[in-house]
């Protein structure tokens, strides 16, 4: 189904919810985009500011489902922490939104979320650049929640990356399996790629 195809009732809304903790920085990205996501995807969002609701409803009844879905995942990667053009990487049909949760992973502690926080980010940031490199793909580490944007395929094998992180894997067994991963899908892509040609 593309972009276009399918509709949408006009009452059916999606709601999602600013953290308290990045609101500020949020609302700079979000108000700087807000009217192209709108009109781009054809949805009217709204924004409580004593709740920090936010509601997404189609425009009209020419809405399809996959653009009011394409608002939330845009909405929800500014609510982690990414920037307003890394954002916008989720318009393209091709790219998704990941979104690990540390706390459902390590539990409550906070001694233990900054170790494993410290893993996954490295020495000057040089664990999650390093993934960020290996896969293709933009990952921004919040307080407790890690987004991972890129096509399918490739946020998937950031995502196992990270979980191997979690779960305490050396990082230089973790970057080798990443890259035999990369490998198997550059030559799946070559594969089809010459398929189509013949």
């Amino acid at each position: 189904m593309s972009g276009r195809e399918g509709r949408i009732e006009k009452w059916v809304k999606i709601y999602s919810q600013i953290p308290s903790e990045n609101k500020e920085i949020f609302l700079k990205h979000f108000n700087e985009i807000k009217n192209y996501i709108e009109e781009r995807l054809k949805v009217k969002v709204e924004i409580d500011n004593n709740s920090s609701l936010i509601t997404i409803e189609p425009l009209d009844n020419n809405t399809s489902p996959a653009d009011m879905m394409k608002a939330k995942d845009i909405i929800q990667a500014l609510s982690i922490g990414f920037v307003k053009e890394e954002a916008l990487k989720l318009l393209d049909e091709e790219n998704v939104l990941i979104v690990i949760d540390i706390k459902s992973k390590v539990g409550d502690s906070n001694n233990h979320i900054k170790r494993v926080m410290g893993r996954i980010i490295g020495e000057d940031g040089r664990a999650k650049r390093t993934i960020e490199e290996i896969t293709g793909t933009s990952i921004h580490i919040g307080n407790n929640l890690i987004g991972v944007i890129g096509d399918y395929d490739r946020a998937t094998i950031a995502q196992y990356g990270i979980e191997l992180l979690i779960d305490g894997r050396m990082h230089s067994t973790v970057y080798k399996r990443l890259e035999s991963m990369m490998r198997e899908i550059k030559r799946h892509d070559l594969t089809n790629l010459w398929e189509k040609r013949l």
